[in-house]
């Protein structure tokens, strides 16, 4: 009996399933803006692959319609992706919302956020906007 207590203990253990997203959350925004590749505010326009792959967690593609940009942005349309799951830190971007996104670059030069940046809905941003200052209007 002891020994099935063991092992059933140590397949819990290295259950991978169970696993969940630490992060620590940032100071401050314009910490968080030092050290982002890009912070816009944009409008999801769309959310693309939300489908698991082969048992990993995929990644979503979201498409945003730029509003103003503090760092990094020039277009008018960008996609930022992230993890599909939450417990994989993904961010869980909502068609239609507008969201303050605080965005990494990674080797291929593609865009990405989690939920351990300082990405957060509009409704939700006043302090950040306040500390970020106006930003600039994106044209194109």
């Amino acid at each position: 009996m002891k020994n099935l207590i063991i092992s059933l203990a140590l397949l819990l253990a290295l259950d991978t399933t169970g696993f969940t997203c630490t992060c620590m959350p940032s100071k401050n925004a314009t910490r968080e803006l030092e050290q982002s590749a890009a912070v816009f505010s944009g409008k999801v326009l769309a959310v693309k692959g939300t489908e698991q792959e082969s048992g990993f967690y995929a990644n979503v593609e979201v498409v945003l319609e730029v509003q103003r940009s503090w760092k990094g942005i020039e277009e008018k349309t960008v996609s930022v992706f992230t993890s599909s799951q939450s417990s994989a830190c993904g961010y869980g971007f909502k068609k239609g919302e507008a969201y303050l996104v605080y965005a990494s670059k990674t080797t291929e030069g593609r865009l990405t956020t989690s939920i351990c940046s300082r990405t957060r809905r509009m409704k939700e941003a006043d302090a950040d906007l306040k500390e970020l200052g106006d930003g600039k209007e994106v044209s194109g």
